[in-house]
């Protein structure tokens, strides 16, 4: 795995999909198309990941889990850099065209969360992330997901996916 240097997702209403570019340390680029499903998806699993911060898990009420996790958020957004224009890849492993995003499985690798995003067939690719990578993810997801009008409210009551589990 490649440490992340950029993120982008866009929606792109001529194929009602969410383009999401990352950039590597390595200069890769991977593309992939995220789906509505999809997208729902993996909002779910980076939730989840927050969810399980010990920070949020030490408290008592939900009250101060909620607290806790604005209090993160706040600090993940103050660090982010969104005024950076998002820079091409030197490489395309993948091809310069999106793969369709098919596949999400995640794990977790002490308090970070491993996601797995490929396709029906061939490769894909892993990203490590930590939970301010997980908030500032999470933000890009959420405002294209607002941009396709395909919002849900962020707290989302959504069922909650056993790690390891292949969702898709």
């Amino acid at each position: 795995m490649n440490a992340i240097s950029q993120l982008q997702l866009a929606y792109k209403p001529e194929e009602d999909r969410i383009l999401m570019r990352v950039n590597t340390s390595k200069g890769e680029e991977y593309r992939f198309w995220l789906t509505r499903r999809y997208s729902l998806l993996l909002r779910k699993a980076l939730r989840e990941h927050r969810d399980k911060d010990p920070d949020v898990l030490s408290q008592t009420n939900e009250f101060a889990k909620q607290a806790v996790q604005e209090f993160k958020r706040d600090e993940a957004m103050a660090k982010g850099n969104f005024k950076e224009q998002f820079q091409q890849g030197e490489q395309l492993p993948l091809g310069e065209e999106p793969m369709l995003a098919f596949r999400l499985k995640y794990s977790y690798n002490q308090d970070n969360i491993e996601l797995s995003i490929s396709p029906q067939e061939g490769a894909g690719i892993t990203l490590a992330l930590d939970q301010q990578l997980n908030f500032l993810l999470s933000r890009l997801l959420n405002g294209a997901m607002t941009k396709a009008e395909w919002t849900q409210a962020e707290q989302g009551d959504f069922e909650l996916i056993p790690a390891n589990r292949v969702v898709n």
